[in-house]
């Protein structure tokens, strides 16, 4: 796990971190009675949100000036690579929960195949992003840490290209420009298609699926989309719950291994995915497959 590069001397009271490729989430709750010290710096980006707890006044030191700022749930703060941020949150007796993502300062170049260069934007520190888009997945990259779902690391990867995308084009000083894409032809969706079907059963990543459509990992989740009519780890989710009703026709088949088969990490990750699609569990599923017409 990385550890975040903050000194907060609050009392942790739980925590919760999950490690990704190029990126990690980091939820904690703190106990913040009396003045807490805060002094953060580090060399990735890393955006902050506040999902719990009451409003607080901050004040950030810098060039022996003071900056007071709010920090209310549901708002971001972005910390760009490498920018030191000290300050202390001087309130009553209170719990309060931050998310913290971490990301490697090469991601976006990464996951755009080179269009956005982070280190090129010009990002400058924000107390409150105010983009509904980076909050809305924000909120979600720490429920999934926090209780992982059945697509873990896919749903990830697109949650975490939409924060960092809005971030380049939507919170730098040199916005960045997203250049125009031919789409993913019908022959490389194919691609996509059999690449999945070949490998429901293994951890598929975003970006196994941008190389097999020849595009970057930002164009393709748009345009995955609108071709297939689901997100990638939504059609991903679908197949892995639809192979395992296939399954289901061997009446000795564990469920259990039959989890793992199609790529589920546990029984009730396939129980829970196969109750949204079929309404019903694959233990009932399987049931009324053996009764006699």
């Amino acid at each position: 796990m990385r550890r975040p590069p903050m000194q907060f001397d609050a009392p942790v009271l739980d925590e919760t971190s999950t490690d990704w490729p190029r990126f990690s989430v980091i939820s904690s709750s703190y106990d913040v009675s009396g003045r807490r010290e805060i002094d953060y710096q580090g060399p990735e980006l890393g955006l902050i949100l506040r999902s719990g707890g009451p409003t607080h006044d901050v004040l950030r030191m810098e060039d022996g000036r003071t900056e007071r700022f709010t920090f209310r749930p549901g708002q971001v703060l972005l910390i760009p690579a490498g920018e030191r941020v000290r300050g202390y949150i001087q309130g009553g007796g209170a719990t309060i929960r931050n998310a913290l993502l971490l990301a490697e300062s090469d991601w976006i170049a990464w996951a755009s195949g080179g269009e956005f260069e982070l280190p090129h934007l010009g990002l400058r520190w924000s107390a409150d992003l105010g983009n509904p888009l980076i909050v809305e997945a924000m909120v979600a990259l720490e429920r999934e840490t926090q209780q992982p779902g059945p697509m873990g690391r896919t749903y990830a990867e697109s949650l975490a290209l939409v924060i960092l995308t809005e971030v380049a084009r939507h919170h730098a000083v040199r916005p960045a420009e997203v250049s125009r894409s031919d789409g993913i032809a019908p022959r490389r969706l194919r691609r996509v298609i059999d690449y999945i079907e070949a490998h429901l059963g293994e951890d598929i990543s975003l970006l196994d699926l941008a190389v097999e459509a020849g595009v970057s990992r930002v164009h393709f989740v748009r345009q995955f989309k609108r071709l297939a009519g689901l997100s990638p780890h939504q059609y991903v989710l679908r197949r892995r719950v639809e192979r395992a009703a296939a399954l289901l026709k061997d009446q000795d088949a564990c469920l259990k291994a039959l989890a793992h088969e199609v790529g589920f990490s546990s029984q009730s990750h396939l129980t829970s995915a196969f109750r949204r699609v079929y309404g019903t569990t694959p233990g009932a599923y399987r049931h009324r497959r053996t009764l006699p017409e």
